[in-house]
């Protein structure tokens, strides 16, 4: 029992699976009927980088998980933000200091003269602890003997 002839597709080798008019050799090169080379579309460097594609692959990963992308800002952009903040705040201090009283800039500069007495007592302290502990005691017997004369 053979198959009606009508249902068997007939074969069809010679015509090309694209297009019916085309002809293409074994180098790449379609040709029409007329023997005229077919453009191809040129290829979009863009689109067949990798960094291009790991970018996209990235966007697409954070737009499944729902990260904003797109508000973060760059390192340089937040170390300029930083350094504009830092120039505001150098710049208030400096018209703070511009905008003081004569009495304020007189009490500034007694607290830095007792910073400076109180530095160099303890520079003392520290020199005078070298030293052994008789001495220390007979330095303030003499120092108290002079003072009672006097």
């Amino acid at each position: 029992m053979s198959a009606p002839p009508c249902m068997i597709p007939e074969p069809d080798y010679g015509v090309d699976s694209e297009d019916s008019g085309k002809k293409s050799l074994g180098n790449g090169m379609r040709f029409s009927e007329e023997g005229l080379v077919i453009p191809k579309k040129p290829q979009n460097p863009c689109l067949e980088s990798s960094e291009r594609q790991n970018l996209h692959r990235e966007l697409l990963f954070n737009q499944k998980i729902g990260k904003s992308v797109i508000g973060q800002k760059t390192e340089l952009h937040k170390a300029f933000d930083k350094f504009r903040e830092d120039q505001k705040k150098k710049e208030l201090e400096e018209e703070k200091v511009q905008k003081k009283s004569a009495l304020e800039r007189k009490l500034e500069e007694q607290a830095n003269k007792l910073k400076l007495q109180e530095e160099l007592e303890t520079k003392k302290i520290i020199e005078t602890s070298d030293q052994p502990e008789f001495l220390r005691v007979h330095a303030r017997v003499c120092a108290q003997t002079v003072d009672s004369k006097s």
